[in-house]
């Protein structure tokens, strides 16, 4: 009975290991249309982008079609159909990709989610809406508008634009607009940052009160050379006053203006997809390089004679000692030109407050911990802000865990004639230098924190005016 129980199960073995089972599989056709040989080639071929979308609707399928669907795939492209709208996989991916560019789309309006709200020490809250026209009202024209209300200075703020695209393979916009708004004094350019770079600007003036009125009507162009380079040229005849006790030279308190100024930003690794709303950067890549140059011409009614270059390269990289970044900036102004036209040194802390809640701030992509807002400006400068995220992992609470980032920034400046702007400010004339930790993820939650301490020449003796508290999001 034992030898047949045993040759039983060898047989039954045996059979299971010749049964046949139906599994998945995958069929692929290819087929080739308008194909050519020994064509010629030349370099513009190869500079378009990484990758490009014609449209999304589905009406370029009849053309590359040859037989039409099978019983099979017909149902199958039925079931998928039903899937994707009863998971409403479309919204969920238009959402994502318009988060990614800063806006919010509803039909044919997008949202730009960065204007609907603002705080600064001018205006204290400011709430707004900006509006923008996508392709699905025109593949052309893209009207804009914006409208935003300072609660503490009681004064709207707007802007109306029009842009008109000129080309369907690469990002070639020629735009015209007219604003009435309040800006920070002695910003770098930011034409070129993406909405993560602008969303750590947000909060940068909570303690800063140095703003101008400026009404501008401007035209620019804005195209790219290609998948890595980018470059606007802007003309802008700008009327400008101070909105805080300031007089320069014999000039009163009107600023007339015309300029022109070229922006350029170059991204060598950056991955693009080219879509009928416009460009889209799906892979950002390091290093990265941007460069503003602005003239100023006393013609079309202008009264000031300047010139002023900002530049600022970003590069990230892995190492067994981790995660590596630097940013290096430097800017230097000329001629006769406001405060605003030259640069200030941002700091994040209230000048005017030692207490604890004071130390705290969210920094913005080239600010000082430890540095009280608005107090420092210069009209030529360098500054390296450094950090090393250490190639660690630990966890505190719940599944995510946390890193511990080293920081160094350091800066140093100098003013021809700071006699000839009269207002309560200092010049950066010594290097000014703050090093700090920050925990990524604390206590496994979603934002870091770090402290910072100032060294150097800037250093006092008392220990709360030297440090500073970051708070950010992470991922920004």
């Amino acid at each position: 009975m034992k030898l047949q129980k045993k040759d039983s199960v060898k047989k039954d073995e045996k059979q299971k290991f010749k049964t046949k089972k139906f599994g998945n599989f995958l069929y692929v056709k290819n087929q080739y249309f308008d194909f050519e040989t020994n064509i010629t080639q030349q370099k513009s071929d190869f500079s378009g982008y990484s990758l490009e979308v014609k449209n999304a609707d589905g009406s370029l399928l009849s053309q590359y079609r040859t037989d039409s669907l099978s019983a099979r795939e017909s149902a199958t492209y039925q079931k998928i159909d039903t899937l994707v709208k009863k998971a409403d996989v479309e919204k969920r991916v238009s959402l994502i990709t318009n988060l990614l560019k800063g806006n919010i789309r509803y039909k044919m309006l997008d949202f730009d989610v960065l204007k609907f709200f603002e705080l600064n020490k001018y205006e204290s809250l400011r709430l707004g809406i900006g509006v923008k026209l996508n392709e699905k009202f025109s593949k052309t024209f893209s009207p804009d508008f914006y409208v935003g209300y300072g609660f503490r200075d009681h004064r709207w703020k707007y802007r109306i634009g029009l842009d008109t695209k000129l080309s369907s393979k690469r990002t070639s916009v020629l735009r015209v607009h007219y604003s009435d708004d309040i800006f920070a004094a002695g910003r770098i350019n930011k034409t070129f940052w993406d909405s993560s770079m602008k969303f750590n600007e947000l909060n940068m003036d909570i303690y800063n009160d140095h703003f101008y009125i400026n009404q501008q009507f401007g035209a620019s162009f804005l195209y790219d050379v290609s998948n890595s380079l980018s470059a606007k040229l802007a003309l802008t005849r700008e009327k400008q006053n101070a909105l805080f006790y300031y007089q320069y030279q014999n000039f009163t308190n009107n600023f007339q203006n015309f300029s022109t100024t070229l922006s350029l930003k170059y991204a060598p690794k950056d991955k693009n997809l080219m879509t009928p709303s416009g460009k889209l950067t799906y892979q950002k890549g390091y290093p990265q390089f941007y460069v503003n140059f602005e003239k100023g011409f006393e013609i079309m009614g202008g009264k000031l004679d300047y010139h002023r270059l900002d530049a600022f390269a970003i590069h990230q990289f892995k190492s067994k000692m981790g995660t590596s970044q630097i940013k290096i900036s430097g800017g230097i102004s000329s001629g006769s030109a406001p405060i605003w036209k030259n640069f200030e040194i941002v700091g994040d802390l209230n000048a005017f407050s030692t207490s604890l809640f004071s130390k705290i701030n969210t920094p913005s992509t080239f600010s000082f911990v430890t540095m009280p807002s608005g107090s420092f400006y210069v009209d030529q400068f360098a500054a390296l802000h450094f950090s090393q995220e250490l190639p660690f992992q630990f966890k505190t609470f719940g599944n995510r865990v946390s890193t511990i980032k080293l920081a160094y920034h350091s800066a140093i400046g100098g003013f021809k004639n700071p006699e000839n702007h009269q207002f309560d400010f200092k010049v950066l004339d010594h290097p000014y230098q703050e090093v700090g930790a920050v925990w990524n993820r604390f206590l496994g939650r979603g934002f870091d924190v770090g402290f910072f301490y100032r060294l150097g020449y800037y250093q006092t003796s008392n220990f709360n005016d030297n440090y500073g508290i970051q708070i950010k999001l992470s991922g920004f």
